[in-house]
């Protein structure tokens, strides 16, 4: 009889698995089923249902950076149950403080939910919002609303910005007991939403663009008003930088795997026959920083404390523009500087308000007049008036970090300043990493390709700042580390002509910037190289500003005009 089972047969009577079994038991467990976590950083906030006691819930952390959603009145919270989080019609909802970061941070969201309109008497409301859920223009960052109509249910998941708002529109089944899946996310100023792995449905324009701030009215995860319909919540994930359409198809297979509902998924969906697995995604690389003890050497250099420096600069050497051609310039015959949310570039203001130092930060707007444009110059003027002291500052990215930014090459600016009283104008040119806008757990690097001092005419400054993450990450820096060179363009060192940084006629300010080194230039010669970090081999979005120095703020009178030629970019012509 034992005979007549075969290998499968005997095995399975006493517990022992056939070769064929085995192999395919190594073969899923070498692997696995993916899930958000291999996303990293890039999931922001998590929550799930999983991670609360059953019962009433007055406090729901989610499991990234401890955020609570809370509710102190009994009446209103939430409960969890053996299925999931049930929000009951009559205003159970959880509160969440209004999050300063999320016109950046939030670029995507994926929730899991089920909802019975039985009773509800009310024909709109929200599952979930950030920042308010009025017509504010800084709220909805992003939100998922629902709308009833006779029979017709939808989910609306939304994103606003000063000129109005986008919402999707889905139809729900009627079904109350079916799990759904919705992903709404933003990437370069288009919205998207699919319902259950449905086709996406975007936005017009490409020009959504959420500003900073936050409204008085707290997020909510809930319904705002008291007779919506009663509802469950098993997860609710935010992310940020920008989702690819690759991955936003692999959370929502992985939410309608995750419930059991993946036969709803498109028959033609590329996770329909089978859950997404890990050997299918390639993680990203991982952020790189430099670390201490490179710092150190790096910083050593910067200082000349390195004897090998001698031997490497290439002081007063001319620039060599072979090899490269140009990618980007302006020349100002029109005032190009716009809005920070609403503009169309190629520049934006302020976007970083606090590079303006003492004086406040004017709008593009403002009268008067901060950006003056004339003929084929932009000035930025510097002065004073009945509320204090007012300059300005424009970027080449939009508050969001859309716009133009450059992975190495060679950055000019043709400018003259001038003096003013001789005390308080601080004129810069300067880089960042745009990683600032989309990956707020990494460090910042910030390159001064020229910082100017009214007081000091002849200096021409430099200088490096790697700047901690909004979010701070063990292992990362948490403090600023900075570090700069001081070039005295004095006749002895520069020739015989006398240099005035700040004598109202035009000079030229670059940087090259490549794999090895970081080159300073002034009117076409080399002042300075130093070795190039790791956190400046990625994309940097150029500033530019005149701004009022603190300690000399007390000195400073009259008026200060910082007026540009033009700005170029060039990259290497090679490829790669």
């Amino acid at each position: 009889m034992l005979a007549s089972l075969g290998g499968a047969g005997l095995g399975a009577l006493i517990g022992v698995q056939s070769p064929q079994a085995n192999a395919q038991a190594q073969a899923k467990a070498a692997d696995p089923l993916w899930a958000p976590e291999a996303l990293g950083e890039r999931v922001w906030l998590d929550w799930r249902a999983e991670d609360l006691a059953e019962g009433p819930v007055a406090e729901w952390k989610d499991r990234v950076a401890g955020l609570a959603a809370t509710q102190s009145d009994a009446a209103q919270q939430p409960l969890r149950t053996p299925d999931g989080v049930l929000f009951k019609s009559g205003g159970r909802r959880l509160t969440l403080a209004a999050l300063s970061r999320a016109y950046i941070a939030h670029r995507a969201m994926l929730m899991i939910f089920r909802a019975d309109f039985a009773d509800a008497a009310s024909a709109s409301g929200s599952f979930v919002s950030f920042n308010g859920y009025d017509e504010a223009p800084t709220s909805r960052q992003p939100g998922v609303f629902y709308a009833a109509s006779g029979s017709t249910r939808s989910v609306l998941p939304q994103w606003r910005d000063p000129r109005g708002h986008w919402a999707g529109n889905h139809a729900l089944t009627s079904d109350a007991s079916r799990w759904h899946v919705v992903l709404t996310r933003r990437v370069n100023g288009t919205a998207y939403s699919s319902l259950d792995g449905g086709p996406e449905q975007t936005s017009a324009g490409g020009m959504l663009c959420l500003p900073r701030g936050v409204t008085g009215t707290p997020g909510l995860i809930g319904d705002h008003g008291n007779q919506g319909p009663s509802w469950m919540l098993d997860c609710l994930l935010v992310l940020q930088d920008e989702l690819s359409e690759a991955d936003a198809q692999r959370l929502i297979a992985w939410g309608m795997w995750r419930k059991g509902v993946q036969t709803s998924l498109p028959a033609d969906h590329r996770y329909a026959d089978a859950a997404p697995k890990l050997s299918q995604f390639t993680p990203e690389p991982a952020f790189r920083e430099t670390s201490n003890s490179d710092w150190l050497t790096m910083k050593a250099y910067w200082e000349h404390k390195n004897p090998a420096q001698t031997l490497e600069q290439a002081y007063r050497s001319e620039l060599d523009l072979s090899g490269h051609r140009l990618v980007f310039e302006d020349h100002f015959t029109r005032l190009s500087i716009t809005d920070e949310v609403s503009g169309a570039g190629p520049w934006w203001s302020p976007v970083h308000p606090a590079a303006t130092g003492k004086a406040r930060t004017a709008r593009v707007a403002e009268q008067p007049a901060t950006f003056v444009q004339s003929g084929s110059e932009l000035t930025i003027r510097m002065q004073s008036g009945p509320k204090g002291w007012r300059s300005g500052v424009f970027t080449s990215v939009n508050l969001n970090g859309h716009g133009n930014a450059w992975k190495f090459g060679y950055f000019e600016f043709r400018a003259k300043v001038s003096r003013g009283n001789g005390f308080g104008a601080w004129p810069a040119f300067w880089l960042k990493s745009v990683n600032e806008f989309f990956r707020l757990t990494e460090s910042r690097l910030e390159l001064d390709l020229y910082e100017g001092y009214c007081s000091d005419p002849k200096g021409h400054h430099q200088a490096m700042h790697q700047w901690p993450a909004a979010r701070l990450v063990e292992g990362r820096i948490s403090k600023r580390r900075s570090v700069g060179n001081y070039t005295g363009l004095k006749a002895s060192r520069w020739g015989e002509h006398t240099v005035d940084l700040f004598d109202d006629a035009y000079h030229l300010y670059g940087m090259m910037l490549d794999e090895q080194w970081t080159r300073f230039y002034f009117d076409g010669l080399e002042l300075a190289r130093f070795p190039t970090p790791i956190e400046a081999k990625q994309p940097l979005f150029i500033l530019v500003d005149l701004a009022l120095l603190p300690q000399q703020a007390d000195k400073a009178s009259g008026s200060y005009e910082l007026t540009l030629d033009y700005i170029r970019v060039y990259q290497s012509s090679k490829p790669g």
